[in-house]
């Protein structure tokens, strides 16, 4: 089994191929990634506070690190701002420009899906190279589909399967696998979670993911599992899980779109529900997650191991803790697909990054692996949790 990912003159056209310094819309990282921006993003990619006014929070523990947090060139500051102190606007300015140039792809709740009682799988199929794009757009159409990728390898489309109970996911997968161009497809579900920990550090490189692990083991290795989320429960996740409103108080305005949908709630009253969902594990964190392509980080791989069952759990948490891996799992095997350790490994390059999995792989033991580069990315959004729609997912 090959150790290194086929050659494949498909990476050429990859979105990640950009001249060095740039970003997807040209912008260089020394217009919007500058010393205050980076900060400011590394410090909103781990959470914003759960307080009235958490722009202004953020603005003070900057000022107390040194970062005096101003809004220069940076306007757009949503009229429910006015009246705020001058770091808080500086930082709703800043924040809104970094969305609008799609540096932050969303500020909003990351969800645990396992907690909320979904289930999720990870699907590889080989489909002909005449109909990937039909069968991509077809993949994508189906909102239980989060991601989708064109990767380097025979196994060409990738993709990440998102569903209220483990029926609604076979009902997806076969139908998918059904599609015409589809000559085959493995399912992938994971067994046991390593690391999910998707941050990148700005302030000193904006090349490696930040550490520690956020997430290592499942419920079942100890950790509580929280009960089956209420009909209170689900009603305010479904109000809340958009983009936090850009505003000086943004738990005010959300407490009265709650009220409007029939949960009766204050501001302060709702800052408490969104601790007691974080406490239960519902919520991992209130934060930004950023474009990586767009702030720099161009090559992503996706790196899958065959190592032995029995080791697989040893050798997990290993690789978890290199700060490159933003995601770390062990998955069944198919006897068309024998790998069962995947990494997600981000680096500016696709020579860094390969210098990294050579690393990793020299620190488990040298296994047989193959490393799937991002060619294409066909779809990447969040789950709209406890909608009708994702019934037929």
């Amino acid at each position: 089994m090959a150790n290194a990912t086929p050659n494949n003159t498909r990476a050429s056209r990859s979105r990640a191929a950009m001249p060095d310094g740039c970003t997807e819309s040209g912008i260089g990282p020394g217009r919007l990634l500058d010393e205050i921006n980076r900060a400011l993003l590394d410090r909103v990619q781990r959470g914003v506070p759960l307080v009235e006014r958490p722009f202004a929070a953020v603005a003070a523990e900057l000022a107390h690190d040194g970062i005096t947090v101003e809004a220069g060139e940076y306007t757009g500051a949503q009229t429910g701002a006015a009246g705020g102190d001058r770091g808080e606007l500086a930082v709703i300015a800043r924040l809104g420009r970094l969305q609008r140039e799609r540096l932050i792809r969303r500020l909003g709740p990351v969800m645990d899906s396992r907690a909320l009682g979904y289930t999720g799988t990870l699907c590889g199929a080989v489909v002909a190279p005449a109909e990937l794009e039909s069968v991509a757009a077809a993949v994508a159409a189906y909102p239980g589909v989060t991601h989708s990728y064109e990767r380097e390898d025979c196994f060409n489309l990738w993709f990440t399967v998102l569903a209220p109970g483990r029926k609604a996911v076979v009902r997806l997968v076969c139908e998918i696998r059904a599609l015409a161009g589809v000559e085959t497809l493995v399912e992938l579900p994971m067994e046991q979670q390593y690391k999910i920990n998707v941050q990148f550090r700005l302030g000193e490189t904006w090349e490696a993911p930040r550490s520690p692990v956020e997430c290592i083991g499942s419920p079942a290795a100890g950790a509580r599992v929280p009960p089956p989320p209420s009909t209170r429960e689900k009603a305010i996740i479904r109000v809340v899980q958009d983009d936090l409103p850009l505003e000086s108080r943004p738990f005010a305005l959300l407490a009265e779109r709650c009220t409007a949908a029939g949960i009766r709630l204050t501001e302060t009253e709702l800052i408490g529900e969104l601790r007691r969902l974080c406490s239960l594990g519902y919520i991992r964190r209130i934060g930004a997650a950023l474009s990586h392509r767009r702030i720099g980080i161009r090559a992503n791989g996706m790196v899958v191991w065959q190592v032995p069952s029995e080791r697989c759990d040893a050798l997990g948490p290993k690789v978890a803790a290199f700060d490159e891996v933003t995601h770390c799992y062990r998955r069944r095997a198919e006897t068309a697909w024998p790998y069962n350790l995947y990494a997600m490994v981000h680096a500016a390059t696709r020579e860094k990054c390969l210098e990294q999995v050579s690393r990793i792989d020299a620190a488990m033991g040298g296994y047989p692996h193959r490393v799937l580069f991002s060619v294409r990315e066909f779809k990447k959004s969040s789950m709209r949790y406890f909608y009708e729609e994702n019934t037929h997912a």
